[in-house]
């Protein structure tokens, strides 16, 4: 391999495709000449090279993060700057300090490492190059990563150093260090600061970032206005990140060890009883042979043909073929139930005890742009997950003293989307009503007299009508003939024929463009899935909009956390009611002529409001877990 060119003392030189790339270390730091070099554009691309993260810990806000080197670059030329260097440390924070800087970066990781190590907050003055790639192309395999994009449209600089980079830290890591990925654990911790390849490396990614953007930009001219809106929406939700939620430690813990002793006493009583631990496969076995003797043959069973033990199948089981068994088989049915159902309450506690901070905060990762709709998505730890009809999780958090949460969602605002894109006359008089929109597709169905059941059924026929659903899936949810489903889909798309049209012309197209511009690419083998998106993301940015409107009327008012069509506020408890109203009146409005309703309603000092007579397991009248 040529040896790489020589620069001037103090730097390293690089010339990926023919292109001169110069990337000062911090051995040769001047002040005056990174003055000039950063008094020279306004935008600056920014990186850092930190220690090694622990996902399943606080992240960034755990005590033993750091940040080794920072990274300022033009298209030409990165300056590595080590933070352990007083002058250097100072010439950092100047410079991200600096109310006129803008910085490129690619996802949040550097603006909330730069908070957590120099309580600098970058907000708006940050312009994320992988949020417009998911503009370009939302499809998450496509590939967003910095290495991938810059291959794709640059050239493979970076990738080749970050291959020097891997090689170097696996040749220098210790024995007992190379198994498995810990060698990258070992080399991120540890590494000298001043290593080549870790510095060029370095250098080029912020390089990299900042010739990535413009690349990027020339490709959006058609929408624009939505790398403004999503650089906003980023720049809040990582203001949230930052601010973290506060747990309620006391009532979590105590929640944990109630679960976990209902757990280990369900477990307990299968191995007394059979001999056998609960989540054996001997378990499953011995179920088995008892289903088969009571004439039970209709449960799902895995491509093996073992039989599924799944919460949903032992719920199924005890609701519909409890008779069908024997009192001790009933009796090991629920309580391998049991075990089922506290495992998600105890891996969800322990993960919100871990993810916590030593301040008793947990710093939610939001994804703005997870899926090819842009509905977003939560880890460490997934809060969209936790239900609402099981509150005990939920009330893990709490508002900061003397707040309250105020809760807003809207009100069926997918089917009102569907109404209002297609235009069907008969779904735009029901919702022009005032009516319950299922109450009234059952009605127009089934008649005025129907019955709950087919109320049900009409419901989920309208959500998997629009999205796409056919018979088969009809007729598992509801658990109707797949004859009854059929003629249930029938009487829908005769009740609502405009919306069929237009979802099956949206069948056809090869990319979906929302009315906010959006771009989604159809998948060719799922093209009734088009449906999906554009209903989806419509929605989701009718409560950007929504969330812009208010935020810019209240900007002191903190966004506490967005889950599906709900977004949650946090208040002062005095201005509870006058915010509650609001931010009700901001998420209502209309979309193409039909009403777009919201609800929003003060949750109080907690997420989820726990019933005064449940326990923090079984929901049974008895002591309930302190709040």
């Amino acid at each position: 391999m040529t040896a790489p060119p020589a620069g001037p003392p103090g730097c390293y030189v690089r010339r990926p495709g023919g292109r001169t790339l110069t990337i000062h270390t911090p051995a040769g730091f001047d002040p005056r000449a990174f003055t000039a070099f950063a008094a020279g554009e306004e935008v600056l691309g920014l990186d850092v090279e930190t220690s090694a993260i622990n996902d399943k810990g606080p992240r960034h806000f755990d005590p033993g993060f750091t940040v080794r080197l920072v990274q300022f670059a033009t298209t030409s030329h990165a300056w590595v700057l080590d933070p352990a260097d007083p002058a250097q440390n100072a010439a950092i924070r100047a410079t991200l300090a600096d109310p006129a800087r803008r910085f490129v970066t690619h996802t949040n990781y550097d603006p909330l490492a730069v908070w957590a190590v120099f309580g600098i907050a970058l907000g708006q003055r940050v312009i994320d190059t992988h949020l417009i790639s998911k503009l370009l192309d939302p499809d998450e395999r496509s590939g967003h990563g910095l290495k991938e994009l810059t291959a794709r449209h640059l050239d493979t600089g970076l990738t080749e150093a970050e291959a020097a980079l891997h090689a170097r830290m696996r040749a220098a890591a210790p024995p007992g260090h190379r198994a498995g990925n810990a060698w990258l654990t070992w080399g991120w911790n540890h590494l000298p600061a001043d290593d080549e390849t870790y510095l060029v490396y370095a250098g080029l990614d912020a390089v990299y970032v900042r010739r990535l953007l413009p690349a990027l930009l020339r490709q959006c001219r058609a929408f624009t206005h939505l790398v403004h809106m999503e650089q906003w929406l980023a720049a809040r939700s990582t203001a949230i990140t930052i601010r973290g939620l506060l747990l309620d430690r006391p009532y979590t813990t105590e929640l944990l060890t109630a679960v976990n002793r209902e757990h280990t006493d369900a477990e307990t009583h299968i191995a007394a009883a059979l001999g056998v631990p609960g989540g054996s496969p001997r378990f499953a076995a011995w179920l088995d042979h008892q289903l088969t003797a009571a004439g039970v043959t209709d449960l799902p069973r895995t491509p093996t043909g073992r039989l599924q033990i799944t919460a949903d199948t032992l719920t199924s089981l005890t609701t519909r073929h409890a008779t069908a068994l024997p009192a001790d088989v009933r009796e090991l049915v629920a309580a391998r139930l049991t075990m089922a159902r506290t495992s998600n309450l105890i891996a969800n506690l322990r993960s919100f005890l871990n993810s916590a901070d030593p301040d008793g905060r947990v710093h939610p990762q939001i994804n703005t742009l997870r899926a090819k709709t842009a509905r977003m998505s939560i880890t460490g730890p997934a809060l969209q997950t936790l239900k609402k009809h099981d509150p005990r999780l939920r009330h893990c958090f709490r508002a900061d003293p003397g707040h309250v949460l105020i809760s807003c969602d809207f009100s069926q605002v997918e089917i009102r989307v569907a109404a209002a894109l297609s235009q069907d006359p008969t779904l735009i008089r029901v919702i022009a009503s005032g009516v319950d929109i299922h109450d009234a597709t059952a009605s127009l169905m089934y008649g005025p007299g129907f019955i709950e059941q087919q109320r049900t059924v009409s419901k989920r026929a309208t959500f998997g009508t629009l999205y796409g659903g056919g018979a088969g899936a009809l007729a598992e949810q509801t658990r109707v003939t797949p004859q009854t489903a059929r003629q249930v889909i029938t009487r829908w798309q005769s009740t609502y024929p405009r919306v069929i049209a237009y979802t099956r012309a949206l069948a056809r197209q090869t990319l979906v463009i929302t009315p906010s511009g959006r771009r989604i690419p159809a998948d060719p083998a799922r093209g009734y899935a088009n449906g999906n998106y554009m209903i989806q993301s419509t929605a989701r940015d009718l409560l950007l909009a929504a969330v812009y409107i208010f935020a810019t009327l209240h900007p002191q008012v903190q966004l506490w956390l967005f889950v599906h069509d709900e977004v949650i506020i946090q208040a002062p408890r005095a201005d509870a009611e006058r915010l509650r109203d609001a931010l009700q009146e901001a998420m209502t409005t209309t979309f193409r002529g039909v009403p777009i309703l919201a609800h929003a309603e003060i949750l109080g000092t907690h997420w989820g409001r726990l019933h005064p007579e449940r326990t923090a397991t079984t929901g049974h009248p008895e002591r309930p877990i302190a709040a």
